[in-house]
């Protein structure tokens, strides 16, 4: 008796689903999957199956066989099948096939004159951002999470809620504020302003005082002659928030030296405290840098010098790049891969194209590929995005 019901046993149907959360399933950073098998008695095990590749095995049900799925470096809004096996002897049971698709764990922000705009990196417009009204705001960045902007209008700070918030004022400098940055990991805010004839670099913390990182003493050795700071420009956070990169317009102010009375301008890294200052540029003559944002792991830097595009490295590798016939209007990283956004200088299109990189190179590597077709200004943010 026991060993026809053994046998009976062996041969009754298994039925594996994947529970989905919705019909609408999206999937973000680290997400559980759990599997639901009936009966489970004769279950060995369960794997996870993500486009037919095995991506995890559960032994023991508690109550459901549990997975944990790694979608962080798979691009935004790629769509995945998923399905579940039940091995149950020599035998196994599938799970019907079910779709999930990575959700978009970023968000663009981009100038509209009076307004800004918020997009989705596949170029679907989410939202429209009225900061303050009967101001044109300047120099847009979304703060961690997406949840708030600061900008600059009137030449001061200001920082407004996405949704429908009353802008606040954050901080003002004597001569004006010209740009800003917010940091993608805390609540700190860099900016440039003019508290006299000099334009020098701030960093803020909330509501505590500003900090200023540059001073009119500030000098930088460059071809054996020193050349001391006449304005610190363009401040933008690394993604770990480390440092930051700007432009620094500099003079040769020393009597009788060869370089006497020379200007130039190079672009700059230094920790967030100002410490441990960097020349990217020590090589490049009468350089004209703006416009710079990192790749997401911090390893280069991209800026604007004249009617070209620069990738530079800390270890002193520069050079030019070609992401479109001229300069980019404004241009962003993406936070979580290679792709970089630019507003076209055409049309003031958005667009976007793939990058790659090494240690000591970094290349386009993909084709152009057109975001939206609206017009915008000057200005384009990229950052990561919560759903709270």
């Amino acid at each position: 008796m026991l060993l026809l019901a053994a046998l009976a046993g062996c041969t009754e149907t298994v039925e594996v689903t994947v529970n989905a959360p919705s019909s609408d399933w999206q999937v973000y950073g680290v997400d559980t999957i759990t599997v639901t098998c009936h009966p489970t008695r004769y279950v060995d095990y369960v794997e996870l199956l993500i486009d037919s590749a095995v991506v995890g095995r559960d032994t023991y049900p508690d109550p459901t066989y549990s997975f944990a799925w790694d979608v962080t470096r798979l691009r935004e809004g790629s769509a995945h099948r998923v399905q579940a096996r039940a091995i149950s002897g020599s035998r196994e049971y599938l799970s019907p096939e079910l779709l999930a698709a990575v959700g978009f764990r970023s968000r663009l922000l981009l100038d509209g004159g009076d307004s800004l705009w918020v997009y989705r990196p596949d170029g679907v417009r989410e939202a429209g951002i009225v900061p303050l009204e009967g101001a044109d705001p300047a120099s847009p960045r979304f703060r961690p999470g997406c949840g708030s902007v600061v900008f600059l209008w009137n030449r001061k700070l200001y920082e407004a809620t996405v949704l429908n918030g009353q802008a606040q004022l954050l901080d003002s400098v004597e001569n004006g504020i010209y740009d800003c940055d917010a940091s993608p990991i805390s609540n700190l805010v860099a900016f440039d302003g003019l508290p006299a004839a000099t334009a020098h670099l701030f960093i803020k913390d909330g509501t505590n005082p500003k900090v200023q990182l540059t001073h009119d003493s500030d000098f930088v050795i460059i071809d054996s002659s020193r050349f001391t700071c006449t304005a610190n420009l363009d401040p933008v956070f690394s993604p770990d928030g480390a440092k930051l990169a700007y432009r620094r317009e500099s003079k040769c102010l020393v009597p009788g030296d060869p370089h006497e009375g020379e200007t130039r301008q190079d672009a700059f890294v230094m920790n967030r405290d100002g410490s441990n200052l960097v020349n990217m540029t020590p090589d490049m003559d009468n350089g004209y840098f703006s416009g710079f944002t990192w790749t997401f792991d911090g390893r280069w830097v991209l800026f604007q010098g004249s009617s070209k595009t620069f990738a530079a490295n800390l270890g002193g590798r520069v050079f030019a790049i070609q992401v479109s016939q001229s300069a980019p209007v404004a241009m962003t990283c993406s936070p979580g891969d290679s792709v970089l956004a630019y507003i076209d200088p055409e049309y003031h299109k958005l667009c976007s194209v793939r990058l790659a990189w090494t240690a000591d190179t970094l290349y386009v590597s993909g084709e152009v590929f057109l975001l939206s077709g609206e017009s915008f200004g000057g200005c384009v943010d990229w950052v990561g995005y919560s759903e709270q």
